[in-house]
């Protein structure tokens, strides 16, 4: 069944942009052509809309482009809570990252592990670029949104700086896999350093050899619901599940490096890059 939370935020947004317009219910469905009950159901969070809803929606209510994305990845997030990547992106990217803000603006706290690449959360637009512009191409995105993808997810990291709590562990081949070209990895480097020194951001590096028990998968948590990306499909875990993965993040913690030792480590990494 689709999330409660994310149908009710996008009828709320949904009505918002109705009464923003001037319009009644009985008004918007005639210009749609739509029942009026369906105007209803939709705001009340009684029945799933779809994309095509979403877009008529916001061309009748004079919205946004920018509107009509969060829209879209409100809608994503009201989801299956198992779905394949093609079916996630057969929209394009962008409304994933705004599935993924939504899921920031309502978390208190937001814990991280990443052992392939830099978490969206801390990355710059280059290395969001080259990121996304090689998932694009290898999951064959039948929309080429690459550049509304990246300033989707790089609106994400104002989040950063309100009073939302973030932890991150890195593992060290995320440093090193040479995905981007090295200009690229050298500025990321520098923007890991930046994000050290913000008071409600602990960023924390796992070097090899750290512990003999790492996950081989990366894991995201949004206050209690964890989100696991794999290959082709993006899984979803509440309590009791979710908390395996709060108990292995702290563990992962543990035994990483933080506060000078990551900045040292980082410098280290650039020293070695150029």
């Amino acid at each position: 069944m689709p999330g409660p939370d994310h149908l009710q935020n996008l009828g709320r947004r949904l009505r918002a942009l109705r009464v923003g317009a001037g319009l009644a219910g009985k008004e918007l469905a005639e210009t749609l052509g739509w029942p009026a009950s369906k105007v209803s159901r939709l705001e009340l969070a009684r029945q799933n809309a779809s994309p095509s809803d979403i877009t008529a929606w916001v061309t009748a209510t004079r919205g946004s482009a920018d509107e009509r994305t969060l829209l879209l990845g409100l809608l994503d997030q009201a989801r299956e809570d198992l779905r394949t990547y093609r079916q996630r992106t057969k929209h394009g990217q962008a409304p994933v990252q705004a599935g993924y803000n939504a899921l920031v603006e309502r978390s208190n706290i937001v814990r991280q592990f990443h052992n392939t690449v830099i978490p969206g959360m801390l990355q710059t637009p280059d290395y969001a670029r080259a990121i996304l512009t090689a998932s694009s191409r290898t999951h064959e995105v039948p929309v080429p949104d690459v550049e509304a993808a990246v300033a989707t997810r790089i609106e994400r990291q104002r989040y950063l700086y309100t009073a939302r709590r973030f932890e991150f562990v890195l593992a060290e081949p995320v440093l090193r896999w040479g995905l981007v070209p090295t200009d690229v990895m050298l500025a990321q480097i520098d923007r890991l350093q930046s994000a050290i020194g913000l008071p409600n951001v602990r960023l924390s590096i796992l070097p090899f050899g750290a512990t003999d028990d790492v996950p081989t998968h990366m894991f995201e948590m949004f206050d209690d619901l964890v989100c696991v990306e794999t290959v082709s499909r993006e899984h979803r875990h509440v309590n009791p599940e979710a908390q395996v993965y709060v108990e292995t993040f702290v563990d992962l913690q543990k035994v990483s490096l933080t506060g000078e030792d990551a900045r040292r480590f980082l410098l280290r990494i650039s020293d070695e890059l150029t």
